[in-house]
């Protein structure tokens, strides 16, 4: 039996490929595995203009239907994309949303699971636009309006990626170092890019789907992070 931990897999229906490589690590796990996911299953796109579809047009959902039809555990805990899609993660999958930060145990190891956008406070514009009023008004631009914004968005996040990313490690390492019982290994998501701190306690970011195929595995052998890349 194993545990894999995963997140940012942002999935989107224009986006196919992400869906299909979280199948096909999902149709790997069998009916006594468990599979967290650790915040933002879906991007900001498929939760303002996509959520009202059939999840079974997604590659990567339906394989998490599927997983928990054959007995798989599944616990989802929610992040900034995804911040108001826990009814529909409820009821396509049939789980409860997981409050954060996780404590869990598995394999013997003590972790805390948490997406961790909660753990630094962010500039009132990206609270804003994370909001259900951006939302909603977003869900109504005509196409090509909501693809021009997307765009400025992404190059505005691109251009400030860098030291955001390191500025929020630095906020999980001070966590990491202030916990009077600390567990095992902290593994938390947000960050795009992989880190594996050795500690004490161990720190793992898991890092994104955009660019890599991201995820952790525990087994009796211990956590090996893996990446398979697109």
């Amino acid at each position: 039996m194993s545990d894999v931990v995963l997140s940012d897999v942002h999935l989107r229906l224009d986006r196919p490929d992400r869906g299909e490589r979280l199948a096909r690590v999902v149709e790997g796990l069998g009916g006594g595995d468990r599979l967290f996911v650790v915040g933002d299953l879906c991007d900001f796109w498929f939760t303002s203009r996509q959520r009202n579809v059939n999840p079974l047009r997604c590659a990567g959902l339906a394989a998490l239907i599927r997983f928990r039809e054959r007995g798989g555990v599944l616990r989802i805990l929610l992040g900034n994309h995804d911040a108001w899609m826990g009814p529909l993660y409820a009821r396509w999958f049939g789980v409860e949303i997981d409050a954060q930060p996780l404590r869990v145990e598995s394999h013997g190891l003590q972790l805390e699971l948490a997406h961790g956008h909660l753990f630094k406070e962010k500039p009132k514009w990206k609270s804003w636009m994370e909001g259900r009023v951006f939302l909603e008004s977003f869900a109504r631009l005509p196409e090509p309006c909501a693809r021009a914004l997307e765009r400025l968005l992404d190059a505005t996040n691109e251009r400030t990626r860098a030291a955001a990313e390191l500025r929020m490690i630095a906020a999980y390492r001070a966590r990491a170092q202030s916990m009077p019982d600390p567990p095992d290994l902290l593994i938390y998501g947000h960050v795009h890019r992989v880190a594996d701190e050795p500690g004490p306690p161990r720190l793992v970011v898991l890092g994104d789907w955009i660019e890599g195929t991201r995820y952790l595995r525990i087994e009796q052998t211990g956590a090996l992070h893996v990446d398979e890349g697109l």
